[in-house]
């Protein structure tokens, strides 16, 4: 038998095809469990050594295998996976590929989910992209015969992909409505799409007046990296208005750095506007919206957006039915009258 128990939890030892002693805990107290997770590990040993499985790897290794390998192939770039791989390493430092399994993979995306920021918790969208960088790490491993097959990764459910932006006459009111302190944040944000704690946050030290630039440290990024981008005239036409009101912060209300906007207070300026089911971050829409519908090519919008993939760009970036009327009228065929085709065809 080779199931045996340490206090209150099973353990199992055999040997496997190499001859190698292999001991460990099971990490249940059901024996009928135990059973079922030794005679899996046999298995998966088994079908490794008839596949020719490489000596079982750390975790890291296969990280920067994959990492290589994409860099090579030049198809993506690596830095959609680097911030996500690089919290996976450190979840499984000291960890093999053959150690990783569902169990492990749902304990540690749940540990993800209770991690706190100034942007608040990770949403299921942000998990997801680190579970995809995870699935594809270890689909190489796979493929490569390291592992003999990838743990199932399971996504989170999305929401719907959210559909609101404001129309020029929603702008005028919403700008008419709101304290001249928050109008001025308003205005830059359907300027930059910048979101609404990058704007509150802006410092003058991150603007370049003379080049029309802003970068915005990572340290203050959603996804870590540094974000720079170039500032458009009526941009500029704000970050005037603003200047010598405070020596650090750009926006400020009564000499002060900007407060986050309260819930109420939004409400109220939105009651006043008449405008319903609107949120803050919806002029971050209105802004991609507003640039896709002056034609500015997705990759470039990815660019000024700060969005890791073209998925994420096409979820704040929308057309209606007259900005998509100069696609179809653009169309360089046209029909011929009936009679004169009919004239033409007969001749022939």
């Amino acid at each position: 038998m080779t199931l045996y128990k340490r206090g209150n939890t099973w353990w199992y030892r055999f040997t496997d095809a190499n001859g190698t002693l292999v001991r460990e805990s099971a990490k249940t107290s059901d024996k009928k469990l135990a059973e079922r997770i030794e005679m899996k590990h046999r298995q998966e040993l088994i079908e490794s050594h008839k596949l020719g499985i490489a000596p079982d790897r750390p975790f890291e290794e296969a990280v920067k295998f994959f990492l290589r390998k994409k860099d090579l192939e030049k198809l993506r770039s690596v830095d959609c996976y680097d911030q996500q791989l690089r919290w996976w390493t450190e979840k499984f430092k000291n960890t093999t590929l053959q150690q990783i399994d569902e169990a492990k993979i749902v304990a540690a995306i749940n540990d993800k989910a209770k991690e706190k920021t100034h942007m608040g918790s990770p949403k299921p969208a942000t998990l997801n992209r680190y579970l995809s960088a995870l699935r594809a790490c270890l689909n190489a491993a796979e493929k490569a015969r390291w592992i003999v097959r990838a743990p199932k990764i399971e996504e989170y459910k999305e929401p719907k992909v959210r559909v609101r932006w404001l129309t020029l006459q929603e702008r005028a009111r919403l700008l008419g409505a709101a304290p001249d302190h928050w109008a001025a944040l308003i205005r830059f944000s359907l300027a930059t799409g910048l979101r609404q704690s990058n704007v509150v946050e802006l410092r003058w030290q991150w603007v370049d007046m003379g080049t029309r630039t802003l970068t915005v440290p990572g340290a203050y990024f959603k996804n870590g990296n540094e974000f720079c981008i170039p500032l458009s005239e009526e941009a500029m036409l704000v970050l005037r208005e603003q200047l010598n009101k405070h020596h650090e912060f750009v926006f400020t209300y009564q000499g002060r750095p900007m407060p986050a906007l309260q819930h109420t207070e939004w409400k109220s300026i939105l009651a006043k506007a008449d405008i319903t089911n609107f949120r803050w971050h919806d002029l971050r829409h209105t802004w991609a919206t507003d640039m896709v519908k002056a034609g500015c090519p997705l990759h470039v919008l990815q660019k000024l957006g700060g969005w890791e993939t073209i998925q994420m760009v096409m979820k704040y970036a929308h057309h209606d039915v007259e900005s998509l009327r100069q696609f179809v009228e653009a169309q360089n065929w046209h029909s011929e009258p009936r009679n004169k085709m009919r004239l033409v065809r007969g001749v022939g």
